[in-house]
């Protein structure tokens, strides 16, 4: 049974078209919402709507990289952003999302102390099921693909290929096929496909914000359509595809900083 999951950052307003779409086709997303970084952000009241149809995950208080922070900074942060939503919405916060996947040792350690149950990066290419609870990858983000794009219509010349010089060798790595890296719906469907045969977990996630400037809601509404429904497949917030206690990796991390 393939386990179908979404997470989506930042905490932007198109949250709420976003997580309207998701309940469309009966998937669960886990909104990570930082306190002070998106200029546009949910209102604390739109906050509470959106965790009575989705998962709500923290993402820090002001979106910093962690690993640039002191200790005390980045429990601040870190600790500071759970207890914040968790004032805000009356139950426990149990995900975590460090700013732009960015992590070391400490800030993993620091997260599990926070309470949380697992945090996710921004590594993609990944179908297995997650055996570091603190170190959670995904399968594919929403993000143009093959050609670099300024905004909806507009193309960055100068470095046109890098979406598919960067993503491609992950795919490749799964056994997604060159021809089927013709458009991101076209390696998402592959991806998809070939993760009902050999994987685990299907992760998806991006920015709100993100798919509106370059205009991809047309394609991942067909990739949600495209991946609902499956008898094969059970479809989970974030926190629903771990299993309690935290994994052994994420215990030695945190003795080795705390030695």
């Amino acid at each position: 049974m393939l386990k179908v999951t979404t997470s989506w950052d930042d905490g932007d307003i198109l949250d709420k078209r976003l997580s309207s779409l998701l309940s469309l086709y009966g998937i669960k997303g886990t909104f990570y919402i930082a306190r002070n970084y998106q200029p546009r952000r949910l209102s604390d009241d739109e906050i509470r709507k959106l965790a009575n149809e989705q998962e709500i995950g923290a993402h820090t208080l002001n979106h910093p990289d962690l690993r640039n922070l002191s200790q005390d900074e980045q429990w601040g942060e870190i600790k500071g952003s759970k207890q914040w939503l968790e004032e805000l919405l009356g139950f426990e916060i149990k995900m975590f999302c460090y700013p732009k996947g960015l992590a070391n040792d400490l800030t993993m350690f620091l997260t599990k102390k926070a309470g949380f149950w697992g945090a996710r990066n921004v590594r993609s290419g990944f179908w297995v099921a997650p055996d570091d609870y603190f170190d959670i990858s995904t399968t594919i983000q929403v993000y143009p693909f093959p050609f670099r794009k300024l905004g909806k219509r507009k193309y960055y010349w100068m470095k046109l290929l890098e979406p598919y010089q960067k993503r491609a060798p992950k795919f490749l790595n799964l056994g997604v096929s060159r021809l089927s890296m013709i458009s991101w719906l076209s390696l998402a469907k592959a991806t998809f496909d070939l993760a009902l045969q050999n994987g685990e977990v299907f992760h998806l996630w991006g920015h709100s914000w993100e798919i509106d400037k370059y205009d991809m809601w047309d394609e991942l509404e067909k990739l949600l359509k495209y991946i609902s429904q499956r008898e094969n497949c059970v479809y989970l917030t974030n926190s629903e595809i771990l299993q309690k206690p935290c994994s052994q990796k994420t215990e030695n991390k945190a003795t080795e900083v705390n030695s």
